[in-house]
């Protein structure tokens, strides 16, 4: 394992596109506790060529967004905030040292792998902001949420790929097979691991505050919420629910009756988790809001979880097996030349800002008992350092 200065970068967190990062100058009331460490120069070099400012922001920003929207959290602390910080300073740094061994390397990416990789991440954005109950983007309106041009998203995806070739020329040369022996053992160990989850199938109506949920008043939010009740009240009174979310759900599904199909309990979006939680099939949810709007839901029906063999799991598990000898021959590779202060040199000093952080947390020992005839304090009960 890592140690020194750059431990913490390295943790190992993975996330999807989401959000974008602020350019304009710098207003420190409004900036949180990473951007307020962030310089106004590269916050890294790495083997003289610069990670910039507005790279490590962005992809923060991406970052902490989707930590938030996987969490079903609004805000997040100065500690967990920080610790996104390191994991996108370790991304970067990381991808850069395996770029530069893949140009030296002359590994290459096919246009066709980059044209296919952006593809099925536009799919896959579309389809999670469709769960969420928003309607059909467009390739520009992703790429907006995304802060980035087409351009520009082609090249980090291109980056990638070259990372990830690179990381498998270093394992390939390592010469560290998985073997059917430790596929098995994997799959006998952690039987836990190899249950199918169950799924639900939910169908939603959904109704939109004026002009948008972002620049909605209250009594925009209150007019919405009224169609949701109405919506609602028409279902209670016999109406059947597709009928009614045809008529008045403003879903993407609202053609389809609002059926979202089956889906794995852990991909709904938290709000949705949230309100299907404890019912049965057939329950109608109340209305409630989201960022998104006001939604109801209806809990259609349930799969229950399952038993997966080591037939269906074995290809699964090599996976696994092999990506984990990937990466321990990665970080042998790469330890060395983030531990050299020649060849990486890091300038955003967010280990040190956690340290303050978790210091200022901790408890302050209590004070010594005064010297007199008066009984010293219980344990517990002295008196702390001001903060």
């Amino acid at each position: 394992m890592m140690t020194g200065r750059h431990a913490a970068v390295w943790a190992a967190v993975f996330f999807l596109l989401a959000g974008a990062a602020s350019a304009q100058a710098p207003d420190l009331s409004k900036m949180d506790i990473v951007e307020r460490s962030t310089p106004d120069g590269p916050v890294a070099i790495v083997g003289g060529t610069p990670v910039g400012r507005d790279d490590f922001l962005r992809t923060y920003e991406r970052h902490l967004a989707e930590v938030t929207r996987f969490a079903g959290q609004q805000k997040l602390g100065d500690k967990d905030r920080v610790r996104i910080g390191l994991t996108t300073l370790g991304e970067l740094i990381r991808r850069e040292i395996l770029v530069g061994e893949a140009a030296r390397r002359g590994l290459k990416v096919p246009e066709g792998e980059v044209d296919k990789a952006y593809a099925e991440k536009l799919k896959r954005f579309t389809e999670e902001l469709k769960a969420a109950g928003q309607a059909s983007a467009t390739e520009q309106e992703v790429l907006k949420l995304a802060g980035q041009t087409r351009e520009e998203a082609r090249e980090s995806i291109r980056r990638q790929l070259l990372e990830i070739e690179a990381a498998r020329a270093l394992q390939k040369e390592r010469g560290a097979s998985v073997t059917d022996k430790e596929v098995r053992e994997f799959f006998d160990k952690r039987p836990e691991m190899f249950r199918q989850a169950g799924g639900v199938r939910v169908s939603q109506m959904l109704f939109r505050p004026k002009p948008s949920a972002q620049k909605a008043d209250e009594a925009a939010w209150k007019a919405a919420q009224d169609l949701a009740d109405r919506a609602r009240a028409r279902v209670m009174a016999g109406e059947k629910f597709e009928v009614v979310a045809r008529d008045m759900s403003e879903a993407s599904d609202a053609a389809n009756g609002g059926d979202m199909g089956l889906v794995p309990m852990e991909q709904l979006p938290p709000f949705f988790a949230e309100a299907v939680r404890g019912m049965k099939p057939g329950d109608l949810s109340a209305a409630f809001r989201s960022e998104y709007g006001v939604h109801v839901l209806r809990l259609v029906e349930t799969s229950d979880e399952k038993a997966v063999s080591f037939d269906e799991a074995k290809a699964r598990i090599r996976q696994i097996l092999e990506g984990m000898k990937t990466e321990e021959a990665v970080n042998d590779f790469i330890e060395p030349i983030v531990n050299d202060p020649d060849r990486t040199k890091i300038f955003v000093q967010l280990e040190r800002t956690l340290r303050l952080l978790d210091a200022d947390d901790s408890p302050a020992p209590a004070a010594p008992a005064a010297q007199s005839k008066e009984p010293a304090p219980s344990a517990g009960k002295g008196s702390k350092k001001g903060r």
